[in-house]
């Protein structure tokens, strides 16, 4: 529920009606008195109804048309058509370090607004983000409260090794840590910068795109109250089909293994003990949120508080987030400006939930309660694959994180020169987080060495100052936009831990560390810094043809003496084609613009004291009996460790059909990624067995589309669809290896092939079932119900070169279709995610349990009387791997994952309660678990 509350002066009253240039009604069309805060909104009739006095002038704005100023005077109905408008192409849009009209971007950067988001609410950022852009693929990982096990990607991955996750930028500020912590309802818009012209104005971290986040500023006019709460159930679907406990009884029975006393007895009693029952739950999440904004023509200001308090579907899962915002901007003379956005967060992830990984292994005869309703330690009588999978919720554990973050500036418009500006730019973050867990003798972890605890102190500090000058300058048909930087940036982390073990009682739980019989410390400090250099340069002429040059240059202190700085050019040309001659009275296109950009960025894959030579420890005792300090060599340095650098062109087209009914745009790009990081293999002379250096390279290509039309506009009823599609490939071209001839070949050991994906699965390939007892196989002797292994190079022998790549584990295509039905004062909308290309193991479809202690699904075996081809007898096997066959499977999906239902109060209602916005809404969505759920990947939903 989303409330607003605004104050109306009483005057006379004003009634109108707002239609398009089609004569259709425009419901939700903005009506505001110019000069206030003071306005309402048409209702789905496109009528409203403010008072205001005859000197008034009433501007009325809708999304795609003009807007339009309307002098009362003497009438007091009044009748207004607005006119379409090339939507979005005055729209100003942030590119960092500045903002330009959407009109005038080169590079391929695509806009999530505020609407957009709030109409998925969700705790995380990240999963409301998903589905909405092109080109930028956002995995739900796990299920936790906080929602903050994701993975982003833009365009796929570029390196082997090192991190593939695009840089955050948060009001200009980098920003590091969980998106979790940000709140939703504080964000305003969104860009994401995917190709490189785009991308490189950040240089070295740029080459995983960038995503720009802006929060919410205050706006000249009377405050303006904002509150909304929402309740979000959630409930574990899709929960596999496991064996009962006389199933797996009687597997054991017929695979001819021994029982314990407690199978025997759970078996004779009907026990089935439904583990990921009792792991799991209903989750439910509160938020609550408030703000106020306004301001005058001086000072601008946004204030917001909010509270989320998750339950995730894991028993003991919780997460609870405390924010503060502060978002204010002062004139303090006609040229200059001080704004700031800050926000102090406070962060409760105490507790410890259920193992989902022990939930689905563990034994269904199993007990997990005592008599006396206490928790068995040891849940059957095996001596191992034992321990209560709900043992983590007898863990005494607090995991509290508190954050300040601060953006303050300071803008000064050169006096006497139009055009010129410099802006001080200066960010601070400081998080400090104490996670403090014991364990008792309670649990069989604790009991084993009478209880232990962790200790960890974390403080985090980072601080950034930047320098920009730009310049702007339109005279005749040019338009000039110049941005200059100058940055420092500094970060350091430091770490105080303490693992301790040994106590009389559990009485003091994690406060008697110093009466632990065993105590190891342990601390650690790392510090980073930057030094940055930029010039970009934006020229029009005519607004027709765009140019942009951008080169910026780092440093950073984590590469090697011979490699600290590196530099990264770009440049984009556009042809905004719809304001030629030709088409300007065309009635079909109303936007075409094409853009052609090519760059170079970087990516520092390296952590800090990478490029330095180390050394670690290995205690040992003398003859006296003495615990003396040794140390060994660990790694080698190389103080021509540098850069990963990725070059990209990319050529796009967006366009506007129809009045701008249909909307989209479409992106090409190909990229090159060389001096990978990685590890080379060297001999053990040197003390240790590899060094990182700059060797290899991967090579990629895609193809972003993403379409916006309005099908339906007519009466009441109003229907439109969102649609964005991508594939994107990377292949290994070499890893720094090579043959006797040159050539460059495969690193098996580390699973990476020239040709193919950066992550794929490589193993013995299963080909089926044996039917009958042979011994004439690559596997040699076999029974019938054994597993075959393909022979892939049909040597006649089973080997580790028979092995092959099965899949790849990142997706080749990821699409998302929204749809949205409004009818008067009701909206309905659906979300359809799909992902397809990845290739899983399932690992509750093992064959290596010879002993079968651990639960698994409840699968047809083979047996002489039904010989199938697909699993394996009840039974041990010929198997040259010891582990066991892996069944692999895709995991495409196409999947309904987000349905919003919502309906927004009539003026008429509003009028009397003295709000602008009353809405109600409920939502309903679906994602998949796959960090506790490795059963998931083998299945399609």
């Amino acid at each position: 529920m989303l409330i607003s509350f605004n104050g109306y002066a009483q005057n006379t009253d004003i009634t109108g009606n707002v239609s398009g240039e089609d004569g259709m009604p425009l419901p939700g069309a903005s009506v505001i008195i110019k000069g206030t805060s003071s306005g309402t909104m048409t209702d789905f009739d496109g009528n409203f109804l403010l008072k205001a006095t005859p000197e008034s002038v009433l501007v009325i704005s809708y999304v795609g048309t003009e807007s339009q100023e309307v002098l009362i005077g003497s009438k007091t109905n009044l009748s207004i058509v607005l006119q379409s408008s090339l939507v979005g192409l005055d729209e100003v849009v942030v590119v960092g370090y500045g903002t330009q009209k959407k009109s005038d971007v080169t590079g391929s950067v695509v806009s999530v607004s505020s609407e957009v988001l709030e109409a998925k609410p969700r705790a995380s950022l990240e999963q409301m983000l998903q589905g909405t852009t092109a080109g930028m693929n956002i995995s739900v990982n796990a299920s936790n409260a906080e929602g903050s096990s994701n993975t982003m990607l833009i365009r796929g991955q570029n390196s082997i090794s090192a991190s593939n996750s695009p840089l955050i930028i948060l009001d200009g500020i980098p920003y590091s840590g969980s998106l979790s912590e940000i709140n939703p309802k504080d964000v305003g818009s969104i860009e994401v910068l995917k190709d490189a012209s785009a991308s490189a104005i950040y240089g070295s971290r740029g080459a995983n795109g960038v995503i720009l986040i802006t929060s919410k500023k205050g706006k000249e006019g009377k405050m303006t109250v904002n509150f909304s709460t929402s309740t979000t159930f959630s409930n574990p679907i899709n929960i596999p089909d496991l064996m009962d406990g006389n199933t797996f009884y009687e597997t054991k029975l017929d695979r001819g293994l021994a029982t314990t006393l407690v199978e025997d007895e759970g078996y004779a009693e009907g026990r089935n003990t439904d583990w990921v029952d009792l792991a799991t739950r209903a989750g439910i999440t509160y938020q609550h949120d408030l703000s106020f904004s306004g301001g005058s023509d001086k000072t601008k200001y946004y204030v917001s508080l909010s509270y989320l308090d998750a339950e995730g579907t894991a028993v003991g899962d919780n997460f609870n987030r405390y924010t503060l915002r502060l978002n204010l901007s002062h004139d303090i003379t006609p040229w200059m400006t001080f704004s700031t956005s800050t926000q102090y967060g406070y962060y409760d992830r105490s507790g410890a939930s259920a193992s989902f990984s022990g939930a689905f292994s563990m034994n269904p005869l199993g007990i997990p309660y005592e008599e006396d309703g206490s928790q068995t330690l040891e849940t059957w009588d095996d001596g191992t694959y034992t321990t209560n999978p709900l043992a983590p919720l007898l863990y005494i554990d607090s995991d509290i994180t508190r954050r300040f973050t601060s953006n303050n500036s300071i803008l000064i418009n050169v006096p006497g020169v139009e055009g010129l500006s410099y802006k001080l730019n200066t960010g601070y973050d400081y998080r400090s987080r104490l996670d403090q867990s014991y364990r008792g003798t309670n649990t069989l972890s604790g009991l084993k060495v009478n209880g232990y605890l962790d200790l960890a102190n974390e403080y985090d500090e980072d601080w950034i100052v930047e320098n920009i000058i730009s310049y702007k300058k339109e005279f005749d048909k040019h338009s000039l936009f110049l941005t200059g930087l100058y940055s420092a940036q500094s970060e350091w982390s430091e770490n105080h831990d303490v693992h301790a073990e040994g106590f009389p009682n559990d009485v003091g739980t994690y406060y008697q560390a110093d009466k632990a019989s065993l105590i190891e410390p342990s601390s650690s400090y790392i510090k980073k810094t930057h030094l940055s250099q930029m010039l970009r340069g934006n020229y029009a002429f005519d607004s027709r043809y765009l140019l942009t040059l951008t080169v910026r240059r780092d440093g950073y202190s984590a590469f090697g003496d011979d490699s600290k700085f590196g530099i990264f050019p770009s440049a984009a040309l556009g042809w905004n084609i719809s304001n030629e001659k030709f088409l300007e009275d065309s009635n079909t296109v109303n936007n075409l613009k094409l853009r052609l950009s090519y760059g170079v960025s970087g990516n520092e894959a390296v952590s800090a004291y990478s490029t330095l030579p180390s050394l670690s420890s290995s205690n040992y005792v003398d003859s006296d009996d003495q615990t003396l300090f040794g140390y060994y060599p660990s790694s080698l340095g190389d103080p021509s460790l540098g850069w990963e650098t990725t070059a990209s062109f990319n050529a796009g087209l967006d366009f506007g059909l129809f009045k701008n009914r249909v909307r989209g745009l479409i992106d090409v790009y190909k990229s090159k990624t060389t001096d990978l990081l990685l590890n080379k293999s060297i001999s053990n002379v040197n003390g240790v067995g590899s060094i990182t250096q700059n060797i290899g390279e991967t090579s990629s290509k895609g193809i972003d589309f993403q379409i916006s039309t309005v099908n339906i506009d007519k009466n009441d009823f109003k229907w439109s669809t969102n649609f964005n599609i991508a594939h994107y490939d990377t292949e290994i071209v070499n890893v720094g290896l090579t043959d006797e001839d040159g050539k460059y070949i495969d690193d098996i050991d580390n699973e990476w092939f020239i040709g193919e994906s950066i992550s794929v699965n490589y193993d013995y390939v299963f080909d089926g079932i044996y039917q009958v007892d042979t011994d004439d196989t690559p596997q040699g002797n076999v029974e019938a119900g054994d597993i075959r292994y393909l022979d892939s190079d049909g040597d006649g022998v089973l080997t580790t070169s028979d092995q092959q790549v099965i899949g790849r584990t990142t997706p080749d295509f990821v699409a998302g279709l929204t749809n949205t039905f409004e009818y008067k004062n009701w909206s309905l909308s659906f979300f359809i995610n799909m992902v397809s290309g990845i290739s899983r193991a399932n690992s509750l479809l093992y064959t290596n349990d010879i002993d079968l202690r651990q639960n698994r699904y409840d699968v047809t075996f083979w047996t002489p009387e039904n010989q199938i081809n697909t699993y394996p007898r009840n039974g041990s096997h010929s198997d040259v791997n010891s582990r066991g066959i892996d069944f692999y499977r895709s995991t495409d999906f196409i999947r309904l994952q987000d349905v919003t239902l919502n309906y927004r109060f009539p003026s008429e209602t509003l009028d009397k309660l003295k709000l602008t916005n009353l809405e109600l809404f409920t939502n309903i969505k679906k994602f998949v678990h796959r960090d506790r759920l490795d059963w998931f990947r083998s299945r399609i939903f």
